[in-house]
C-alpha cells in the first residue's frame, strides 16, 4: 500500500511527488520509459509575470481574454499569482533557464501575451530541462513502474483505493494507494495531426469516466497552428516562440495568410491562427512559416533547427510547410482548486485535469505553469488530508447517453474520423453519425485482454469529446461549429459535464459544494 500513486510522469505527477513529504510513499506509473511524455517536448516555456513591469493581473487579463472569456477567473487568479511566486522560488532553488546579461531570466514574448513573460531554458528546450531537473529532485523518493500500462481504476465503496497495471509481459498487478492521482496527460494522439507524445492517448479521460468520475469541458481542444508537415504527416512542432520572434505566415506566393484576419495577425489567439491556416490548406492551397528573418535561428530554437535539418530542411533558408494539429486540451477531469475530483481518493492535475483556467482556449505557456501551480497545491492538500475532505459528486444528469456494447474499430481510421468530425471545423451531422459509430458504454474493463482496453478507453475518449462537441451548439475559442460560428449568449458561463450517469449543465461561477 503506498501513500500516493501517480499515474503519469510530467511535469504535473513530477512536481507533485517533489513537493510531497519525504516520508510518504510514492508509486510514478508511466507508460515507456521516463520522460517521454509531452512536457519534455515543450518548447515554448513557462508563463510567469516577474518583470518589473509586469503584474500577475495583467497576465490574468491576458489569459481570460484567451480563453474566450470561459476560464474560471478565481482559478486564474490562484494560477497567475501563485505561479509567479512558485517560479521565482523554483529559479533560486536551480530550475534551469535561460538569462540575460543580468543573469536574470530572458523572457520571450508569445501570442496573446501583453507582455515578454515567457521563461525558457535551452532556448526550445524548457520542457526536456523541466523534467530533468524534476528527475533529479525526485531521485530516491519515488518508486517508478515504468513500461505500465494503467488498465482501470480500483473502486471501494465509492473510493478509489487503487489502479490495475500490466506490465510488458503482460502481468497485471494491482498498486493500492491512499490517494490515486491521474497525471496521464493530453489527447493529441487521438488525431491525424499533433504534435504530441506517442503515449498521448487520453487514457485518463477513459479512466476517470469508468470509474464514474465527472469530466468537463471536453469539447475545447487546441490545435497548434503551425506543425511541421510533409507528404501530409506531421513532422514535430514549431513553436509559437518562433512567430514570438517575428516569423510570418505565408502562401506559396508570398502574400501574408493572415492580413486581415486578426490585428494581431500571427500572434492573434490559437484557434484564429489555426482555423485560417487550415481553411486556407482547403481552399487555396499549402501554407508556409517564413523564419528566414528570425536572428540566430539555430542557437535560439536548437531543437526545432535539427528537428528541420534532419528532415531536409534549412529552416534560415527556406519556408517551412506548416499545418494545424492536436496540441492541447483544455478540458478534463473535474477538479476543484487543489486537484480533487467527484470521487474520494481520486485527484487530477496537469492536462487531464480541467482546473478551469484555460477556458475555451488556453493561452501560450501557461500549460507547464498549470502542472506546477496545481500539483503543488495537490500536494498540500493531500498532506493536510490524508483523507478526502471535499466530496465533489455527480449532479443529476439531463439526459441520458447511449449506452451499446464496444466494437473496436481500427486506430487509424479512428484517428481519421476524430480529425474529420471533432476536428478543427466541426459539423452536427458529421458528429452524431460519428457517436452513431462510436457511441459511449460503460465497460468492465478488467474482463477484456490488455490490447483491448487499450482501445476501449481510446475510442471512450473520442466519443467522450465527440458527445461534448454535439452538444455545445455555438462556437467558442477551440470549437467551431460550422453551423454555428459565432459565440451565444446564452452559453455564457456554460459547462458541460459528463459521467457514465449523463450529461450536467453547470453554471462556470458556482462553487462546485453548491452542484452537489
Amino acid at each position: 500500500m503506498f501513500d500516493v500513486c501517480i499515474i503519469g510522469g510530467g511535469v504535473a505527477g513530477l512536481m507533485l511527488a517533489r513537493s510531497l513529504p519525504d516520508n510518504y510513499s510514492i508509486a510514478v506509473v508511466t507508460k515507456e520509459h521516463d520522460g517521454t511524455g509531452n512536457t519534455s517536448l515543450a518548447q515554448g516555456g513557462i508563463a510567469a509575470s516577474l518583470s518589473f513591469d509586469d503584474r500577475p493581473e495583467s497576465h490574468a487579463t491576458d489569459t481570460l481574454l484567451a480563453s474566450a472569456h470561459h476560464a474560471d477567473a478565481g482559478r486564474v487568479e490562484i494560477l497567475v499569482n501563485e505561479g509567479s511566486e512558485l517560479m521565482k522560488n523554483l529559479l533560486k532553488q536551480g530550475l534551469p533557464f535561460d538569462g540575460d546579461e543580468r543573469g536574470l531570466p530572458a523572457l520571450g514574448m508569445e501570442g496573446a501575451h501583453s507582455q515578454r513573460r515567457i521563461v525558457h531554458a535551452g532556448g526550445d528546450q524548457t520542457g526536456k530541462m523541466l523534467i530533468h531537473y524534476l528527475m533529479e529532485e525526485t531521485s530516491g523518493k519515488i518508486m517508478r513502474f515504468a513500461f505500465h500500462q494503467a488498465l482501470a481504476l480500483k473502486m471501494k465503496n465509492g473510493h478509489c483505493t487503487g489502479v490495475v497495471v500490466s506490465d510488458r509481459s503482460g502481468q497485471r498487478s494491482v498498486i493500492q494507494a491512499r490517494h490515486v492521482v491521474l497525471a496521464t496527460g493530453g489527447i493529441g494522439q487521438l488525431y491525424n495531426e499533433t504534435s504530441n507524445s506517442s503515449v498521448a492517448t487520453g487514457d485518463g479521460l477513459s479512466l476517470a469516466y469508468h470509474a464514474g468520475a465527472v469530466l468537463e469541458d471536453l469539447e475545447f481542444v487546441q490545435f497548434h497552428p503551425t506543425v511541421l508537415t510533409l507528404e501530409g504527416k506531421s513532422c514535430g512542432l514549431i513553436s509559437e516562440a518562433v512567430r514570438g520572434e517575428g516569423a510570418v505566415l505565408v502562401a506559396g506566393n508570398g502574400k501574408r495568410v493572415m492580413d486581415g484576419i486578426h490585428p494581431l495577425k500571427e500572434l492573434a489567439p490559437r484557434d484564429i491562427v489555426a482555423r485560417a491556416i487550415e481553411r486556407h490548406w482547403q481552399t487555396k492551397g499549402p501554407v508556409f512559416l517564413d523564419a528566414r528573418h528570425v536572428a540566430d535561428f539555430q542557437q535560439r530554437f536548437p531543437s526545432i533547427y535539427d528537428n528541420c535539418w534532419n528532415h531536409g530542411i534549412d529552416p534560415t533558408k527556406e519556408l517551412l510547410p506548416v499545418r494545424p494539429g492536436a496540441h492541447f486540451h483544455m478540458g478534463g477531469v473535474r477538479t476543484d482548486s487543489c486537484g480533487q475530483t467527484s470521487i474520494p481518493g481520486l485527484y487530477a492535475v496537469g492536462e487531464v485535469a480541467s482546473t478551469g483556467v484555460h477556458g475555451a482556449n488556453r493561452l501560450a505557456s501557461n500549460s507547464l505553469l498549470e502542472g506546477l501551480v496545481f500539483a503543488r497545491r495537490l500536494a498540500e492538500r493531500i498532506n493536510q488530508e490524508p483523507q478526502p475532505s471535499e466530496k465533489i459528486k455527480s449532479v443529476q444528469a439531463d439526459h441520458e447517453l447511449p449506452c451499446t456494447y464496444f466494437h473496436g474499430v481500427d486506430e487509424n481510421q479512428l484517428k481519421r474520423n476524430m480529425t474529420e468530425t471533432a476536428g478543427i471545423l466541426r459539423e452536427p451531422c458529421a458528429l452524431q453519425k460519428f457517436l452513431q459509430a462510436h457511441p459511449l458504454k460503460v465497460q468492465a474493463l478488467e474482463d477484456y485482454k490488455d490490447e483491448v482496453i487499450a482501445q476501449i478507453h481510446r475510442e471512450t475518449s473520442c466519443s467522450l469529446i465527440a458527445t461534448a462537441a454535439l452538444l455545445r451548439e455555438e462556437s467558442r475559442g477551440g470549437h467551431y461549429r460550422v453551423d454555428a460560428p459565432e459565440p451565444k449568449a446564452e452559453w455564457d458561463g456554460k459547462v458541460i459535464g459528463i459521467s457514465k450517469s449523463g450529461v450536467h449543465l453547470i453554471t462556470r461561477n458556482t462553487k462546485i459544494k453548491e452542484t452537489i
